[in-house]
């Protein structure tokens, strides 16, 4: 196994359950995320000889994820002309089978919650909840460190609201 193929299997099998609830996040079903999944993978593959180090390897991923969910939405969107509900209706708690329908009616609700937000606001709270520090999420959005903060308040404060 050369190199390039033994990086990408490391980077696959750390990153792998993130990339995919970002994909599920953004896609709204396991199907439309398979799909994004494999995409994203793809672009990773293609793409690992021209990273550059500027940022880490975490964040980089991070960035041809959300930017391949955003292209991929737009084609659904353009496609479809409606909005996609982010809520599959069998999400199910990742690591936790003895969790209650109360948990997971809050889990929907909270995410029903976050796909009515904007887009940029959409990715910031996809990213928290991946425990992503705020210096990730400003490389990958393009905001300042200062103003995730701002944003991750305000956006608490919405969503409280909504649920």
């Amino acid at each position: 196994m050369n190199t390039k193929e033994q990086y990408f299997k490391e980077i696959y099998e750390g990153l792998k359950d993130k990339i995919y609830r970002l994909c599920l996040g953004f896609m709204g079903n396991n199907a439309d995320a398979d799909d994004l999944f494999q995409e994203v993978l793809i672009k990773i593959w293609n793409s690992l000889d021209s990273f550059r180090g500027d940022s880490t390897i975490n964040t980089w991923v991070y960035r041809i994820t959300t930017n391949t969910a955003l292209l991929s939405r737009s084609k659904i969107n353009k496609l479809k002309k409606k909005h996609t509900n982010l809520i599959p209706e069998n999400l199910k708690i990742e690591n936790n089978e003895e969790a209650s329908l109360f948990g997971q009616e809050q889990i929907k609700k909270l995410y029903k919650a976050i796909s009515s937000l904007k887009e940029i606001d959409r990715i910031i709270m996809s990213l928290v909840l991946e425990d992503i520090s705020y210096k990730e999420i400003a490389d990958i959005t393009g905001i300042s460190v200062s103003n995730v903060g701002v944003r991750i308040n305000r956006i608490k404060k919405a969503l409280a609201k909504k649920i």
